[in-house]
C-alpha cells in the first residue's frame, strides 16, 4: 500500500502549539503597541513639564529685566519711592519659589548647577541690584529650547519657529539696552542705533503675521503695533518717563506674546497626551479581548476534535463492519483527518462512478428523444444530405422554406452572392470534415435573412451531412434598427457623432470641416416647443442636403440640438461665398416662413477628427462673440484667445485697483441742440496691453463670470458722479447706465433700491439701458427683477431697438419709457430705411416714449433723424465719449438749460 499518510506529529499537538504562538504574538504586539503608545504620552508629559519650567523661567527673566529697568529710571528720574520696581521684584520671586519645586530633567548638569545657584541667590542678587550676576544667556538658550521642543511636537509652521525667534530677539535687545535707553544726558546715535533694532524686529514681526492668519492672536499684533510706535523714541525730545514707558511695554507686550504661544502649545500638547493615552488604554484592552477569543477558540477547537474523532471512528465502521473496533486498531498520536480524507475518497469515487453511469444513461436516453423529435418538434428546418448532395429526409419546417425542392433549385432562390457562398462551403464541408455557418439572402417578395449551417456526420464509412436552416430575419432587422440608433440623429435623419466619427475614419480627408449653429433654435424652444425646433433643424438639413448634392465626398450631421457639422472635400477658405451659398437664409416650417440666423466656425481639415472639432469649435465662439456669420479658425483667433486669456487674468486686478474708468456720451434734445445727458461707456487702459476696447473685456468678463462685479464698478462710478453733480449746473443731467438684461442679479437691485435711502433724487436721473435685449423674454426671473426696478421708479431704455423682435415684446412686459433705435438705422447699411424710422417714431408717440438715436454721425443723419420725428440723439457728430472733465468743459461750451 506505500506509505501511510498519517502525520509524524499529531494533529491535536500542532494544533495546540500553534494556537499558544499565535496567543503570545498577540499578546507580545498588543502590549508593544499599548507600550509605545504610553511612552509617546511620558514624552509628552515630559515636554509639558518642560514648556511649565519655561515659563516659570521666562516669568523670572522678564520680571528681573523689568525690575532693573523700573530701578534705572527711579534712579534717573531722583524718585524717592520705589513704587514701580518694587511690584516687579515681587513678581519675579514668586516665579522663582515655583522654579525652586522642580528642576530635574531637560537641563544637563552645568546648567542645573549655574540655575540653581541663581535661583538660591536671586533675592540677595535683587537687594544688591547687581543685575550683571543675572546668567542671561544661559536662561534664555533653555527658554528658547524648550519652547522649541513644544513647537517641534506639535508640528508647528516654520513662520512660528521666525515669530518666537524674533519676539526673543527683541526681549534681548531691550534687555542688553537698558542703559542706553534711559542714560541721560541721551547718546542720540546710541538710542537711535538701539530703536532701528528694535523696529526691525518689530517689522519682521508684523510680515510674518500678515503672511499667516493662524498667527493674527491679540498678543502678537500688540507687539508688532508697539514695536513699531517705538520709533517715535529715537529723539533727543523724546523724555525719559516716555523711553522708560515705551519700552517696558514693548518688552512686556513680547512677554505676553511669547506666553500666549506656550499657552497655545500646551494645550496642544495636552489633547496630544489624551490621544496617545486613549490609544495606550485601546491597545491594552484589545489585547486582552483578543487574547481571551484565542482562549475560547482554543477551547472550541479541542471539543470539536473530540466530536470529529467519535465522528471519524462511527465512519470506519460504517465502511467495513468486519473490521476490529477502530479504538484497538488507531494509534492516539496519529492525524484521524487523513484517514477521514481516505474514507471520503474512497466513497466519493463509488458514488462518482454511480453517478456518472447514471448521467450517460440519461443522456443515452436524450439523445435518443432528441434526435427522434428533431424533425418533428424543433423551430429550425433541418434536411439530411448523402455524399451526392441528394435530400434524403426533411423536416415540416423544411418544406415550408422550399417545399419539396431539390438542392439545385433551392439554391437557385438564393442571390448570387448566397450561391456562391453555399458552394464553397460545401466544397470546404466535404474537402476539411468541418461545419460552416453563414447566413445569406433569401429573393422574393419580401427579403428574408436565412442563418445556414453545414454539419458533416459519417454512418457507416458513408459521409452525410445535414443541413440546418433558421431564419434571422428579425434579428437582422432589430440589429439594423439598433445600428440608425446609435449612428444615426432620429429627428434629421442624419448622422450623429459618433455615426459621422465612424464614417470620416473611413475616408481620406482632405477639405473643409464646418460647425454650423442655428441661432433661433433655443429661442424657438421657448416660444414654441422642442417639436417645432427640431423641424427648424430638420428643414434647414434638407435645404443643405439638396444643395449638396452636386458634391460626391461630403459628410453631414448633427452634432448637438442646435448645431451640425459638415465635411466637404476639396474646400478651402477661398471658396468661403462658395460655402455660404450652402445654407439657407429661410424655410419653411409648417406651411410657415422662418428667419434662419446661423454662424459657423470653419477649419481647413487635418487627419484627426477631434482636431478638426476642436479648430472649429473656437473659430465658432470667436464667430458668437463678435457676432460674425463665418469664422475661419487660423493664427490669429489663437493670439486672440491667448490676448482673451490675459484680459481674463488681469481684469479682476484692474477692477480692484480702479483702473476701470467711465466716459460720457452726451444724448442731446436734437430739435433745440440741449444737453440732457450722457451714456456711460467703461474705459480701461492696460500698462502693458495698452487701450482695451470695451466690447472685448465686458465680453470676457460675461464669459468667466466677472460681468456683476464689473457691474457694480462701474454703477459706483456712475453714482458718484451724479452726487458730484448735485447742486451743480450739471444736476439736471441724466445718465445711462448699461445693463445686460440676463445678468441682472438681486445685489443690483439692492444697492438701486439702498441708494434712493441716501439719494432720493436718483431713479430721475438715472437710466437703465437694457443691453441683449433680443435674448430679454428668455429669463423670466431676471424679467422679474427688471420689473422690481422700474417699481423702484427708474426709467427703463431698451438699447439696440429694432435688431430683434424680443425686444418689442419686452416693451408689453415692462415699463419701459425709452427706445435706443440701433445705429444701423441711423447711419449703418439700413439708413435709407425711413419707413422703419417713422414707424418708430410713431410707435413711441402713441405708446409715450422716448426715441433716442444712436450713432448720428453726419448733419444728413441729424437732419432725417428730426424729420421723422425722432427726439434725441448721440454720436460722432455731436461728441465722442468723453472723460467727467472734458465732458463738463464740453457742456459748458455747448451749453444746456437748467
Amino acid at each position: 500500500m506505500g506509505q501511510p499518510r498519517f502525520a509524524k506529529i499529531p494533529y491535536r499537538t500542532y494544533t495546540l502549539v500553534l494556537a499558544i504562538a499565535c496567543l503570545i504574538g498577540v499578546l507580545m504586539f498588543g502590549l508593544g503597541t499599548s507600550y509605545y503608545w504610553h511612552e509617546k504620552q511620558e514624552e509628552i508629559d515630559e515636554t509639558i513639564t518642560n514648556l511649565n519650567q519655561a515659563a516659570n523661567l521666562a516669568g523670572v527673566e522678564a520680571y528681573v529685566t523689568l525690575f532693573e529697568a523700573a530701578t534705572r529710571y527711579e534712579d534717573q528720574s531722583n524718585q524717592t519711592t520705589s513704587f514701580l520696581s518694587i511690584p516687579y521684584k515681587e513678581r519675579a520671586l514668586q516665579y522663582n519659589e515655583r522654579l525652586q519645586k522642580d528642576f530635574e530633567s531637560g537641563v544637563d548638569e552645568q546648567e542645573r548647577e549655574t540655575l540653581q545657584t541663581f535661583s538660591n541667590d536671586l533675592e540677595g542678587v535683587l537687594d544688591a541690584e547687581q543685575f550683571e550676576a543675572v546668567p542671561s544667556d544661559v536662561i534664555s538658550s533653555i527658554n528658547r529650547r524648550w519652547l522649541y521642543q513644544a513647537l517641534e511636537q506639535t508640528n508647528q509652521p516654520n513662520a512660528t519657529y521666525e515669530l518666537t525667534d524674533a519676539m526673543m530677539r527683541m526681549q534681548s535687545m531691550l534687555m542688553r539696552s537698558n542703559d542706553t535707553l534711559l542714560q541721560e544726558p541721551i547718546e542720540e546715535e546710541q538710542l537711535m542705533s538701539t530703536v532701528d533694532l528694535i523696529v526691525n524686529e518689530a517689522i519682521i514681526i508684523q510680515k510674518i503675521i500678515d503672511q499667516n492668519e493662524a498667527l493674527q492672536m491679540k498678543a502678537v499684533i500688540d507687539v508688532a503695533e508697539s514695536g513699531q510706535s517705538f520709533a517715535n523714541m529715537a529723539s533727543r525730545e523724546a523724555s525719559l518717563e516716555a523711553r522708560y514707558v515705551n519700552s517696558t511695554n514693548v518688552y512686556e507686550d513680547a512677554y505676553a506674546a511669547l506666553r500666549s504661544i506656550r499657552s497655545t502649545s500646551e494645550t496642544m500638547l495636552r489633547e496630544e497626551s489624551k490621544h496617545y493615552q486613549v490609544l495606550a488604554t485601546t491597545s491594552f484592552v484589545a489585547t486582552l479581548l483578543l487574547s481571551l477569543g484565542l482562549l475560547f477558540l482554543l477551547y472550541y477547537t479541542r471539543k470539536r476534535y473530540n466530536h470529529d474523532l467519535a465522528h471519524l471512528k462511527a465512519r470506519a465502521l460504517a465502511i467495513d463492519p468486519s473490521l476490529e473496533p477502530v479504538e484497538a486498531t488507531f494509534p492516539k498520536t496519529h492525524d484521524f483527518r487523513s484517514i477521514e480524507d481516505e474514507l471520503r475518497e474512497i466513497a466519493v469515487s463509488v458514488h462518482s462512478t454511480v453517478h456518472e453511469l447514471e448521467n450517460r444513461s440519461q443522456e443515452l436516453v436524450r439523445y435518443h428523444e432528441r434526435w427522434s423529435s428533431l424533425f418533428s418538434e424543433t423551430g429550425l428546418a433541418i434536411a439530411l444530405m448523402d455524399d451526392s448532395y441528394n435530400l434524403m429526409e426533411r423536416n415540416e419546417m423544411f418544406r415550408q422554406f422550399f417545399g419539396d425542392r431539390n438542392l439545385y433549385e433551392i439554391n437557385q432562390l438564393f442571390t448570387d452572392t448566397g450561391r456562391r457562398m453555399f458552394e464553397q462551403a460545401l466544397e470546404g464541408v466535404t474537402d476539411q470534415g468541418t461545419s460552416a455557418q453563414f447566413i445569406i439572402h433569401l429573393k422574393g417578395e419580401h427579403t428574408r435573412y436565412l442563418n445556414i449551417k453545414l454539419t458533416p456526420l459519417k454512418r457507416e464509412e458513408k459521409l452525410t451531412y445535414y443541413l440546418i436552416v433558421e431564419d434571422e430575419t428579425d434579428r437582422v432587422e432589430r440589429e439594423r434598427k439598433v445600428d440608425r440608433l446609435v449612428r444615426f440623429d432620429l429627428a434629421t435623419n442624419l448622422y450623429n457623432e459618433y455615426g459621422f466619427i465612424r464614417k470620416w475614419e473611413r475616408q481620406e480627408i482632405d477639405g473643409t470641416f464646418l460647425l454650423i449653429r442655428l441661432h433661433d433654435y433655443h429661442h424657438l424652444v421657448d416660444w414654441y416647443d422642442p417639436a417645432y425646433a427640431d423641424l427648424l433643424m430638420t428643414e434647414f438639413a434638407r435645404a443643405v442636403e439638396t444643395r449638396l448634392s452636386k458634391y460626391a465626398h461630403h459628410l453631414f450631421g448633427r452634432y448637438r440640438d442646435d448645431m451640425f457639422m459638415l465635411y466637404v472635400k476639396g474646400f478651402t477658405a477661398e471658396d468661403e461665398h462658395e460655402l455660404l451659398e450652402l445654407f439657407p437664409s429661410e424655410v419653411t416650417v409648417n406651411h410657415k416662413r422662418q428667419n434662419v440666423h446661423i454662424q459657423i466656425g470653419a477649419t481647413e481639415t487635418k487627419p484627426a477628427y477631434n482636431d478638426c472639432l476642436f479648430e472649429a469649435m473656437k473659430a465658432l465662439q470667436h464667430a458668437k462673440e463678435t457676432r460674425t456669420p463665418l469664422v475661419w479658425y487660423d493664427s490669429d483667433i489663437l493670439a486672440q484667445m491667448q490676448l482673451a486669456a490675459l484680459i481674463e487674468q488681469a481684469l479682476p486686478d484692474a477692477i480692484r485697483k480702479g483702473d476701470l474708468t467711465i466716459a460720457y456720451q452726451p444724448q442731446v434734445e436734437l430739435k433745440t441742440g440741449r444737453v440732457v445727458g450722457a451714456e456711460v461707456l467703461a474705459r480701461w487702459t492696460h500698462p502693458e496691453m495698452g487701450i482695451i476696447p470695451p466690447n472685448e473685456f465686458i465680453r470676457i468678463a460675461e464669459r468667466s463670470d466677472q460681468i456683476l462685479w464689473l457691474s457694480h464698478n462701474i454703477l459706483d462710478q456712475t453714482i458718484e458722479q451724479l452726487v458730484a453733480w448735485q447742486g451743480t449746473s450739471f444736476e439736471d443731467i441724466s445718465l445711462s447706465f448699461n445693463l445686460s438684461a440676463h445678468s441682472v442679479d438681486p445685489s443690483i437691485v439692492t444697492k438701486l433700491r439702498d441708494s434712493i435711502e441716501k439719494y432720493p433724487w436718483l431713479p430721475d436721473r438715472l437710466k437703465i439701458e437694457l443691453t441683449e435685449s433680443s435674448d430679454i423674454m428668455s429669463y423670466a426671473s431676471e424679467l422679474e427683477r427688471l420689473e422690481d426696478i422700474a417699481d423702484l421708479g427708474y426709467c427703463l431704455s431698451i438699447d439696440d431697438f429694432g435688431t430683434g423682435y424680443a425686444s418689442f415684446e419686452a416693451i408689453w412686459h415692462l415699463p419701459i419709457q425709452e427706445v435706443k433705435i440701433d445705429r444701423m438705422y441711423v447711419s449703418g447699411k439700413a439708413k435709407e430705411s425711413t419707413s422703419f424710422l417713422r414707424a418708430v417714431s410713431r410707435f413711441a408717440n402713441e405708446q409715450q416714449l422716448t426715441a433716442l438715436a444712436e450713432g448720428i454721425e453726419t448733419e444728413s443723419d441729424l437732419s432725417r433723424m428730426i424729420r421723422e420725428g425722432v427726439e434725441l440723439g448721440q454720436g460722432y457728430y455731436f461728441s465722442p465719449a468723453l472723460d467727467a472733465a472734458s465732458f463738463e468743459s464740453w457742456v459748458k461750451t455747448k451749453g444746456h438749460s437748467n
